[in-house]
């Protein structure tokens, strides 16, 4: 392992370098940029709604100053409009767990293409779920995008089903892991 730091942020201090994540995230999904749901200003606005979200943590790896990656997550809010655009039935005792405040989200989990294939993101995964007092987490993954689908699979999360979570998104996998 190279020598990597890595460092929590809150909601405030992730908002306070919006613009560095915005980079990041335009690096890391170059390929997939669509102009709507997947853009620069399309992130932007749904990182100023996710920084103020309760229990909001975001996690960096760091080499020296460079930002190779970071995650974030939060807890869902126990209204249950997290799975708004799910296909069919969420099960009753996800439904029991979100009411309770039991279930945190991961949002975002990026690596920039060139620090790649180390073992970033599972320590970035790691370190955000380390300690969560959440009893279950909860991922969106494009099923097209192999090498995340099959990192999460090979992690433990399992299927839950399908979500749309926004109009102009296209149709992800809802993942979930015991925590």
């Amino acid at each position: 392992m190279a020598d990597w730091t890595f460092r929590r942020l809150d909601g405030a201090q992730a908002d306070k370098n919006r613009e560095l994540l915005a980079d990041v995230y335009e690096e890391a999904y170059a390929e997939k940029l669509d102009g709507a749901f997947r853009s620069r200003d399309g992130f932007l606005d749904r990182l100023s709604a996710y920084v103020q979200r309760p229990g909001f943590e975001l996690v960096q790896a760091l080499d020296g100053d460079d930002l190779l990656g970071y995650i974030f997550g939060f807890a869902i809010a126990p209204t249950g409009t997290w799975w708004g655009g799910f296909h069919g039935d969420v099960p009753a005792d996800v439904l029991d767990l979100t009411k309770a405040s039991k279930v945190f989200a991961i949002s975002e989990l990026m690596v920039r293409p060139q620090a790649r294939r180390q073992g970033i993101a599972r320590l970035l995964h790691d370190q955000l779920l380390a300690g969560r007092s959440e009893a279950l987490g909860t991922i969106l993954v494009d099923p097209n995008n192999t090498p995340a689908r099959s990192a999460y699979y090979a992690w433990g999360w399992e299927k839950l089903g399908d979500i749309q979570p926004f109009e102009n998104s296209p149709v992800f996998e809802s993942l979930t892991k015991h925590l």
